[in-house]
This record gives C-alpha cells, structure tokens and sequence, in this order.
C-alpha cells in the first residue's frame, strides 16, 4: 500500500505543477492580449488626431483663401 501511495502523490504533485504553468501561460497570453488591445487604442486616436488637425488645415487654407 506505501507503494501506491507515494506513486499517487507523485501524480498529484505533477498535475497541480501542470495546472499551475498553465495558468501561468494563460496569463501571460491575457496580458499580451492587453497590451495589443491598447496600442490599437493608441493608433486610433492618433488617427483620429491626424484626422482632425488635417481638417483643421483645409479650414485654415479656405480661411486664407477669402
């Protein structure tokens, strides 16, 4: 019975160590995730910015055209 027993702790240990680097890895990827979710964030405002001082431009040009 020592036997099977060491043998089903050993198993034990090596699934809980499994779980915990996946868990590790999942975070990870969450984070990445993250991090790209903001810089698509970041590169639509300064599109969006880029937009605006453009039009900001045409208007100037049309002003100094009058």
């Amino acid at each position: 019975m020592d036997f099977w027993f060491y043998i089903v702790i050993i198993v034990a240990i090596y699934y809980l160590y499994i779980g915990y680097e996946s868990k590790k890895k999942y975070k990870y990827k969450e984070r990445e995730l993250r991090v790209e979710e903001r810089r698509i964030e970041l590169e639509k405002l300064k599109i969006e910015k880029g937009m605006q001082s453009d039009d900001m431009e045409e208007s100037i040009e049309i002003k100094e055209e009058r």
